[in-house]
């Protein structure tokens, strides 16, 4: 076989073919070759020197461009000249390059099949893998996508020494490996962080490359270094890759349980006999596979707090979207999401139970199979998960109840329908008592302004006593806990909607909201003492009679429908207004609306504030009913207080813009005889008027009400126009 024509004019080109020609002789007298590979291994070696006496010379790299043209034959295109580089590198090979890789019982020229002849061509066509060696997995390659993307002529396909390198080679279980599972993360994300096209199903490459290495998997390898997660080629495969639409593809969905099951084998097992893994064996193209609820390459622990909420989107629209033949009835996602449990889980909190909790992971099955966790033999177990204490009556109660379902639901149907009904004809009726009375007031003010101005300037000075220190302590009571419970109640009504979520972040998280709420919850149970304290300290001092029956009674009375009947002739007569008494109608039905109310959503609260001690007398299917009857009580209470309360006392042109009785206790006199004449005449006649005059308060104590009042009145109003909103639908 010929040699390079030696240049003996060059002592470059001549020390190294001296060098090359003493490695060789060395290696040949040292070497204690084994026996049976001595003439296999001579051989390769005699041929490597030949490459050895050029590349094995650190020198070459520096050689000019004509020096190296001299040791290779002429190319046939004279253009190939002009484009040789000064420095080439890439020349060098050390001599022990192969030693101690898999490769180094092979010549140079078995992957280098066109320089067996010397001089060889200036360009060398790349290194084949496939001879005799690795067709195997060139088969393979050729059936996958990186064969196509060379084959379309992308210069960016991956060759093999791309990812197993070149004279570099190693195992896979080597460490210096590109392919080891520690590098070949960086190697495959390496190369498709620099893609800038979408891929097939319209996602990009870099968000992928990014997710995977947030991802548990690529955390364990990246900053764990477990060599046994899952890498891209564990998913992808090696050599056969393809994309995920193939049928052929490890990550085509009829294949991703038995890639997941490589590493998740138990699962896998248990997956296989669930539900899902059932109707995805009989073709079902909805069957949900590991990838559905776990993500590709955004895979997080499934005990994170992320994962926990966003799994039940994930069942969610799943079964929204199989369930879509349930026309004008909820979908089993819609119907959770109503619950409980479903809105603290939508306000943040990974407290709640989600669907995996009742119905299983991977063990999911039919409710009336035996094995499922929802099979009644087992549905008891299955709440004391949370629930320690449930019994048989507890599991009784229906997550994915619907009361606007009136066949299958129909008692929760009508608890339904009786608050709709009594939320309509409260706010219509006393909507309009507002309205025709916010008119009238107007037309009285325009007309009788200079007299109102005369009514104000000779009042001032004279203040009447209204309220007791116990009775103010009683509404601030009632005011703060009932603005607390509205701002950390609310939000769960409306947790599908951003600004109570927002609220919710603000109040500390879904947890401590309802922490708060339930330390109101017991507050105004405070004041209900404090409150019916007083009124027996009132009875054992006055008759009973009198205090039922009297002109100063909170009960009901005949005189209440007259005054009534005379306010709305006066609205639109302007004449006949009724002589109010100390107590009005619409001032009865603030407070018994109150006390009953408070008595219902306490009520209702408290059973689902501790539903295991009350399933002792009380079917689950009753926490279905008290949620309804919570939740509209509530709705309808801040609707009426934020709204109708809010006129009666602050907002009407005669009070604007606040009433500061409630705070400073006490009202002017002229104020109290045009208002209220038939208590301000009783109070003359008794004696009692001039006992219960006093100094007008403080500028302070005044300027310092409004400040309360207007901030307490924004907030509800607030709140309220949020709440219309969201009813409506318009955010």
């Amino acid at each position: 076989m010929p040699r390079p024509k030696p240049i003996s004019s060059n002592p470059t080109a001549a020390g190294l073919a001296a060098s090359g020609l003493l490695a060789m002789v060395a290696l040949l007298v040292t070497g204690p070759w084994p026996q049976a590979q001595a003439v296999r291994l001579t051989q390769a070696q005699t041929q490597n020197d030949r490459c050895y006496d050029c590349h094995g010379q650190r020198r070459i790299t520096d050689l000019s461009p004509s020096e190296r043209r001299s040791m290779v034959a002429p190319p046939q295109d004279p253009m190939l000249l002009d484009r040789q580089s000064e420095s080439r590198p890439t020349l060098f090979t050390p001599p022990d390059a192969l030693m101690d890789g898999p490769h180094a019982a092979l010549a140079c020229t078995d992957c280098h099949q066109d320089a067996e002849v010397l001089p060889h061509a200036m360009t060398l066509e790349p290194a084949s893998c496939t001879a005799s060696c690795h067709e195997p997995a060139a088969a393979e390659h050729r059936r996958g996508i990186h064969a196509e993307a060379a084959a379309d002529g992308d210069v960016r396909a991956p060759s093999c020494a791309d990812c197993h390198g070149g004279h570099d080679v190693y195992p896979s279980s080597d460490r210096r490996s590109k392919t080891y599972p520690l590098n070949v993360i960086n190697l495959c994300g390496g190369c498709h962080s620099q893609h800038q096209e979408k891929t097939t199903n319209g996602h990009d490459e870099t968000e992928y490359v990014q997710s995977y290495m947030q991802s548990v998997h690529g955390r364990a390898v990246k900053m764990a270094g477990l060599i046994v997660a899952a890498t891209c080629a564990d998913c992808h495969g090696g050599h056969e890759i393809r994309p995920a639409a193939d049928e052929a593809s490890k990550i085509h969905r009829n294949q991703v349980p038995e890639t997941c099951g490589q590493c998740h084998r138990g699962i896998e097992e248990v997956y296989a006999n669930s539900i899902h893994g059932q109707k995805l064996t009989a073709g079902d193209p909805n069957a949900p596979v590991c990838s559905d609820c776990h993500a590709s390459h955004a895979i997080t622990h499934a005990a994170t707090p992320g994962f926990m909420r966003d799994i039940i989107g994930e069942c969610g629209q799943c079964h929204d979207r199989i369930d879509n033949d349930k026309r004008g009835k909820a979908s089993l996602y819609e119907t959770y999401r109503m619950s409980y449990h479903g809105q603290v889980n939508e306000l943040g909190s990974s407290r709640a139970a989600r669907c995996s909790d009742c119905h299983g992971a991977h063990d999911i099955q039919p409710v009336a199979d035996p094995m499922s966790r929802l099979h009644a033999d087992n549905l008891v177990d299955t709440c004391r998960s949370c629930h320690k204490s449930a019994n048989a009556k507890f599991a009784q109660f229906m997550p994915h109840a619907d009361y606007r379902d009136g066949e299958n639901f129909p008692i929760l149907h009508g608890v339904w329908l009786y608050f709709v009904i009594l939320m309509s004809i409260t706010f219509v009726f006393y909507g309009v008592h507002s309205v025709l009375w916010l008119i009238r007031s107007l037309i009285e003010r325009r007309r009788h302004t200079a007299r109102k101005a005369k009514l104000h300037t000779a009042a001032k000075g004279k203040s009447i006593k209204r309220f007791r220190k116990i009775n103010r302590l009683n509404h601030a009571l009632v005011a703060i806990t009932f603005f607390g419970l509205t701002l950390t109640g609310m939000p769960l009504f409306f947790s599908d909607q951003g600004w109570a979520k927002g609220l919710t972040v603000m109040l500390g998280g879904g947890y401590a909201a309802g922490l708060w709420h339930r330390l109101f919850a017991i507050i105004l149970c405070l004041n209900f003492v404090i409150h019916f304290v007083g009124i027996y300290k009132r009875f054992s001092r006055q008759p009973a009679r009198k205090l039922l029956t009297g002109p100063h009674t909170l009960l009901p009375r005949l005189k209440d429908f007259s005054d009534c009947l005379g306010m709305f002739r006066w609205f639109f007569t302007g004449k006949g207004k009724p002589a109010l008494d100390r107590w009005t109608y619409w001032e009865k039905f603030d407070y018994w609306a109150e006390i009953v109310g408070t008595f219902i959503i306490g009520g209702t609260g408290l059973m689902l504030w501790f539903p295991a001690v009350f399933s002792i007398v009380i079917p689950g299917w009753g926490f279905n009913i008290a949620t309804i009857v919570h939740g509209y009580e509530a709705l309808l209470a801040v609707g009426f207080i934020f709204t109708i309360h809010f006129f009666n006392a602050n907002l009407r042109p005669e009070k604007f813009p606040v009433d500061d009785v409630i705070f400073t206790g006490v009202v002017d006199e002229d104020e109290l005889r045009h208002e209220r004449p038939m208590e301000y005449r009783q109070l003359r006649q008794s004696g009692e008027l001039e006992s219960l005059r006093m100094e007008t308060p403080p500028v302070w104590q005044r300027r310092a009400s409004l400040v309360i009042g207007v901030l307490a009145m924004s907030i509800g109003l607030a709140m309220v126009t949020l709440i219309v909103l969201a009813g409506l639908g318009l955010i």
